[in-house]
């Protein structure tokens, strides 16, 4: 298993792709700091910090493609044979995937962190204090509280695409499906509050978890979702769960 970590570590790194992405997260976080910056009455700086000067947004967008990718381009291009063809099995090679797919992820966010904090202290260091108060929690906690909370939503998503990417032999077709599903899902959920409503056990559908970082910030958001905020986290734990077996099965039993 290490070495299939091993393996699929070099192959990232080793994409252009990967380095690119890096570079145009940290390119848009810029940008918008300095927007922020330049015109604080259209983007406040503040609000803007607590997004992440919106990185953790396109962080889905770049997790959604990169996670779709990793595992339909092993079948696009033939290469899953040759991991099958040695002693690792299908579990092992899905598995790592996982693995190698959630470090990448961390990665990711710990970047967005970084460049934050860096753009707070060299644009707005007398702007807003990160240790001042804002509600219960201070203007830190509530950013490192909002990420761990997008963290686990952007989890539901790519559990998800993980299992549509193990339909699809094409890595466009893939990460296609990627992000219209998202899109999608993202339309159906705030249609969903209005059946919750009238049917209060639908609050458990997979939709209505997309609102666990929505509901952290804004508690009143309760009164729509009709979850505590860990019974979000335990809903999205759990279809997390779900999603990645369901993708683990059909990757057991997909022809090669």
């Amino acid at each position: 298993m290490l070495t299939l970590i091993y393996q699929e570590t070099f192959k990232l790194m080793h994409k252009k792709s990967t380095y690119f992405v890096s570079l145009f997260l940290a390119g848009m976080i810029i940008l918008f700091g300095v927007l922020a910056k330049l015109y604080p009455n259209s983007f406040d700086p503040k609000s803007m910090f607590n997004i992440n000067f919106t990185g953790i947004e396109w962080i889905t967008f770049l997790m959604i493609a990169a996670s779709a990718s990793i595992v339909a381009m092993e079948f696009q291009y033939g290469t899953v044979k040759e991991l099958l063809y040695r002693k690792y099995n299908r579990g092992q090679v899905l598995v790592s995937k996982w693995i190698v797919t959630f470090i990448y992820s961390l990665y990711m966010y710990v970047l967005a962190l970084v460049l934050t904090l860096v753009l707070k202290v060299v644009l707005f260091n007398h702007t807003f204090e990160l240790g001042k108060l804002s509600g219960s929690h201070t203007v830190i906690e509530n950013l490192l509280i909002s990420m761990g909370s997008q963290f686990i939503g952007l989890w539901l998503v790519l559990s998800l695409v993980l299992l549509l990417a193990t339909m699809f032999k094409s890595s466009t077709v893939a990460v296609s499906a990627g992000f219209i599903g998202y899109f999608a899902a993202n339309i159906a959920a705030s249609l969903m509050f209005g059946l919750i409503g009238k049917w209060e056990w639908l609050k458990w559908n997979p939709l209505n978890m997309l609102s666990l970082s929505t509901q952290v910030m804004t508690p009143s958001y309760r009164e729509f979702t009709k979850l505590t905020v860990d019974q979000l986290v335990m809903g999205n734990l759990g279809y997390i769960v779900v999603f990645l077996f369901l993708g683990y099965l059909i990757f057991k039993k997909r022809n090669v």
